[in-house]
């Protein structure tokens, strides 16, 4: 976690909050992913508590339902007590926010938001970064609470490959069915395939696996 701190500090995101929800089956003194994480200003804390904010927070309660990662001011429909929540976040220093679900198997999610103070914050770059870290960071996890014995290799075909390699290139379907000539219909079942090989929800997912089991190397 350290590490992931680390990098969002070098992105300009001093502060983070993360948890794993959603594991009705996850003994309650299972700490490998931890519950609760959270960096954010203690006195922001305190008075976010105070107000009892956990229970109208639109961050939450719209980190379960996405399954892409969001900037804060993309959250529309706010009540007025949300409004006003953050406003005080900005004033506490979390001027610009981000929130990164991850959906894994049996109903879990686990999901990180970082949060600045700058002003002069990339937001399309800032997004991709954030997924991509929190992603790596969530597989390494994952890894570490199961270790067990190796599972049986991944293979990938040639094209499964290919795609994937310029996903993570920051290609869409339709522009990597454009370079490799097929259609992007196609380019999503080769994508589906290799997500379903690699066991992940998500193309990013997919892409951080395939990268640690040397699959693929963007």
């Amino acid at each position: 976690m350290s590490e992931l701190k680390s990098a969002l500090v070098h992105w300009g995101f001093p502060h983070m909050a993360c948890g794993a929800f959603g594991e009705p089956e996850r003994p309650l003194d299972d700490m490998s992913v931890p519950a609760v994480v959270v960096d954010y200003p203690e006195e922001w804390q305190k008075y976010y508590f105070e107000k009892n904010y956990v229970t109208i927070d639109p961050v939450i309660t719209r980190a379960c339902q996405a399954y892409v990662p969001y900037r804060w001011d993309q959250l529309r429909d706010l009540t007025n007590p949300q409004k006003r929540m953050f406003k005080e976040a900005t004033e506490a220093g979390l001027r610009h926010g981000i929130t990164v679900p991850v959906h894994g198997p049996n109903g879990s999610i686990f999901v990180a938001s970082v949060a600045s103070p700058h002003t002069d914050i990339d937001h399309l770059r800032s997004l991709s970064v954030a997924n991509v870290l929190v992603t790596q960071v969530y597989s390494v996890l994952v890894g570490m609470r199961h270790p067990g014995a190796p599972s049986a290799p991944v293979s990938l075909t040639a094209r499964e490959r290919e795609c994937l390699i310029w996903s993570a290139r920051g290609k869409s379907s339709w522009d990597i069915g454009v370079i490799l000539n097929i259609s992007d219909n196609t380019v999503n079942f080769h994508l589906k395939n290799a997500m379903g090989k690699l066991k992940a929800s998500t193309r990013v997912l997919a892409i951080v696996k395939a990268i640690r089991m040397g699959l693929i190397v963007p």
